[in-house]
């Protein structure tokens, strides 16, 4: 009995320590978007950092028509954060999120879908010691999560003024970052999340309006695990998606 409650002990204990938030947190270097009318960087996207999640607030996205003659409304974000200073030996997963704001639904217009999708980036110089023209860089992405949510309970019976907050489902599996090695965006390596959130909503009456008081806010759940850093298995084996010399600079 004593040897069994030892090993939960143990195990209990390995868990947490592999679990645990780095010492120091990424800083954002830089944000540029898609859909500068809808989110434009030092405007209207606001990023915050800590152990347990990322939250982006994106104040100014509104729904817009789908086109001439139909009903409903869309509306959407589509931004890249550059991050710098992940601390070494660390990598990183999102597990989950939740997507709130405050809607102003008219006439039985109502919410019924959002899209919550977060992709990390690593671009690689190849040639930085030394550096040699022409610079060639790789790129590889994983997408850590990806959710189309329906939901029921925004709107679709007369008037609708009042807070939503809709939780986002979990990954099967976590999809994790490259190990860190603490040189990253200062050296050969550049790193991004990709963010890409959206709302639908939909009008059968064709009188209804659908406003957002204050945007949409998503709050991305963070995980940490620590590991062991490998220059190969990193760049040559990380990542769903690789391209190789995705791109090559000469300067004159």
């Amino acid at each position: 009995m004593r040897f069994s409650v030892l090993l939960e002990i143990l195990s209990f204990a390995a868990s947490a320590f592999a679990q645990s938030s780095p010492p120091e947190l990424p800083v954002v270097s830089s944000i540029s978007s898609q859909i500068p009318p809808q989110c434009s960087p030092g405007k209207s996207i606001g990023i915050s950092i800590d152990a347990t999640m990322i939250t982006t607030s994106l104040s100014e996205v509104q729904f817009q028509s789908l086109g001439h003659g139909r009903t409903g409304g869309f509306a959407n974000c589509d931004f890249k954060v550059e991050l710098n200073s992940w601390y070494y030996n660390y990598r990183v997963a999102i597990s989950g999120a939740t997507i709130r704001g405050n809607a102003n639904l008219s006439d039985g217009v109502k919410i019924y879908q959002f899209n919550t999708t977060a992709v990390f980036r690593l671009e690689h110089l190849k040639n930085f010691s030394p550096v040699t023209p022409p610079e060639v860089t790789n790129l590889a992405k994983s997408t850590m999560l990806g959710q189309l949510t329906t939901t029921n309970d925004i709107g679709g019976s007369g008037i609708y003024d009042d807070d939503f907050n809709v939780p986002i489902s979990s990954p099967s599996e976590k999809v994790w970052s490259p190990c860190f090695q603490g040189s990253e965006g200062s050296g050969q390596d550049s790193t991004y999340l990709e963010f890409y959130v959206s709302a639908s909503s939909s009008d059968e009456t064709g009188e209804g309006d659908a406003k957002l008081s204050s945007g949409l806010t998503v709050d991305w759940d963070l995980v940490w695990e620590e590991c062991t850093p490998n220059s190969n298995s990193t760049y040559v084996s990380w990542g769903n998606e690789r391209v190789d010399d995705w791109q090559s600079c000469t300067y004159r």
